[in-house]
């Protein structure tokens, strides 16, 4: 009985909104960036187009843009390892996007609250050597192999592909950013089925409340092989760490925000010298 009601809320969610937004996915070389959560047997797809980042980049937010065409050959395959990745624009400490996540609400009353829901940023290049963006919910430790990355990659594009084809996405349309809720009968269009091929060998999801760094991997080659690629933290002006986080804003929405922020050891030394300061303006007032 709880699946039909799903189902037919699913339905009802899908075929409203006459705005609509394809997802350039990772089969056509260059991805958007792609918001993912699910829980159970519901999923949400929600990717962050030009109404989201045109101000910024000018244009779909795809991997070049974020972080420019560079790592993409095969002179290196532990390039990664030894060179640190940018933002192509050079961000100061800050908030770089804050947007609503449209249709999550809907998403949440389906699975029955946010208690297990699990969420990642994902974008994927298979054009030469394969790329990915993605959120952490723990630090890599090894380089992945070229293969493991490559599936990842390709299973993306199916993901992306299968979702551009409901919801609010319609295609190639990708004007605007645009969402799709599913289940398992959804197949390759759920998110649940896709993400432990997305986990790889880096945990990509976390928890609403977490704040995850967002993380650059590449392959060793363009061909499929066991060759270890790299990976580098996404870094911000400064050297200040990329992340990603979901919130519960002050309109009752939840938002998805990606900012550069410093690291929390940053943070605890520029308390403890505002704290000197503050101890030194009272002595010198006594």
């Amino acid at each position: 009985m709880f699946k039909m009601k799903l189902l037919a809320g699913v339905a009802a969610v899908a075929m409203s909104g006459a705005a609509s937004a394809g997802i350039v996915g990772s089969s056509s070389g260059n991805t958007e960036l792609v918001f993912t959560a699910y829980v159970g047997d519901v999923g949400y797809t929600y990717d962050l187009a030009d109404a989201g980042f045109n101000s910024l980049f000018g244009s779909n937010v795809k991997m070049d843009s974020l972080i420019g065409s560079g790592n993409q050959t095969a002179n290196n395959a532990a390039q990664l390892t030894a060179t640190k990745t940018y933002l192509a624009n050079n961000f100061s400490t800050g908030v770089v996007f804050d947007a609503a996540l449209t249709g999550f609400d809907s998403f949440l009353t389906l699975s029955g609250g946010t208690t297990g829901v699990l969420w990642n940023v994902w974008s994927g290049e298979s054009s030469g050597v394969a790329r990915v963006i993605q959120t952490v919910s723990s630090d890599p430790v090894a380089r992945a192999r070229t293969n493991t990355i490559m599936t990842a990659v390709s299973q993306f594009g199916a993901y992306t592909d299968a979702n551009s084809q409901g919801g609010t996405h319609n295609n190639l349309d990708v004007t605007v950013d645009g969402y799709r809720i599913t289940t398992v009968e959804d197949l390759s269009a759920f998110a649940g089925n896709v993400a432990p091929r997305l986990n790889g060998a880096y945990a990509s999801f976390g928890s609403i409340g977490d704040t995850l760094d967002m993380y650059v991997l590449r392959g060793a080659s363009p061909a499929a092989n066991t060759s270890l690629g790299g990976f580098a933290q996404l870094l911000g002006a400064g050297d200040l760490a990329v992340t990603s986080r979901v919130y519960l804003g002050g309109d009752g929405e939840y938002r998805l925000q990606i900012a550069v922020v410093p690291e929390p050891e940053t943070y605890a030394m520029l308390l403890a010298g505002l704290g000197l300061i503050g101890f030194a303006a009272r002595r010198r007032r006594a």
